[in-house]
C-alpha cells in the first residue's frame, strides 16, 4: 500500500492532485485503499486548511456505500473534482507511509469474519459516523477520529480482522470523545453570548 501511495505521486504529473485522480487509480482495489486514503491527511499533523473537508465528505459518501453493499466505489462529480496541491500531497504521503510501511509488517489474515462482506457494513457505519464528525470545528478531535478509519481500512485490505477490530474501538471512543468535546464547546459558546448578553 505504501508503494501504491508513492508510486501514484510519482506518475502523476499535474500541479493539482483531483479526487477523481485518486478513485481512478485506487477504485478497483476496494474500499479499504479510498477508506485509508481519505482518512490518512487527517492522521498528520500538517495544517491544510479545509482538509477535513476535502477528504471528509467523500469518506462519508464511500462509507455510506459499505452500508448498501455496492460493489465499486463511486463519486459524484462535485467530489471527483475537488483537489489539493501535488506538492501538498507528497507532504501528506512522505509522513504517512514510514508509518504505514511499519503497519504493513505485522499486518496478516486473521479473524476472518470481521472483515467479512457482512462486517463490512458494519465497518461502513462505523466510518461514515466519523466522516460526519470530522468536518465538524470541534477542537483536538481529527487525528482520533481519522485514526480509526486508518486501522479499518488496514484491516479491509489486508483482510485483518484484529487490526478491524482495533479500528472499531477506536471509532466508537473518538465517537464519544468527539460528542463530550463537541457539547463542552457548545455549552462554552452559550455560556459567553449569555454573559455578553447580560
Amino acid at each position: 500500500m505504501s508503494e501504491v501511495l508513492a508510486d501514484f505521486s510519482k506518475t502523476t504529473t499535474s500541479e493539482r492532485i483531483s479526487l477523481r485522480d485518486i478513485v481512478d487509480e485506487l477504485a478497483d482495489r476496494g474500499y479499504g485503499l479510498l477508506l485509508l486514503l481519505f482518512a490518512l491527511p487527517n492522521c498528520i499533523p500538517i495544517y491544510l486548511p479545509g482538509l477535513s473537508a476535502v477528504f471528509g465528505l467523500p469518506l462519508g459518501v464511500v462509507a455510506a456505500q459499505m452500508i448498501v453493499g455496492r460493489d465499486r466505489p463511486w463519486l459524484p462529480k462535485a467530489l471527483l473534482d475537488r483537489s489539493i496541491s501535488h506538492a501538498d500531497y507528497d507532504r501528506l504521503m512522505g509522513r504517512a507511509t514510514p508509518y504505514l510501511a511499519k503497519l504493513e509488517r505485522i499486518m496478516k489474515p486473521r479473524l476472518l469474519p470481521l472483515v467479512s462482506d457482512t462486517a463490512q457494513r458494519g465497518i461502513g457505519l462505523l466510518c461514515l459516523c466519523q466522516a460526519i464528525l470530522l468536518p465538524l470545528p470541534i477542537p483536538f478531535t481529527n487525528i482520533p477520529l481519522a485514526l480509526p478509519v486508518v486501522f479499518l481500512g488496514l484491516g479491509l485490505v489486508a483482510r485483518d480482522g484484529l487490526l478491524a477490530l482495533i479500528g472499531a474501538i477506536g471509532a466508537v471512543a473518538s465517537t464519544a470523545l468527539a460528542v463530550i468535546f463537541g457539547w463542552a464547546a457548545l455549552k462554552a459558546i452559550a455560556n459567553f453570548v449569555a454573559a455578553q448578553l447580560g
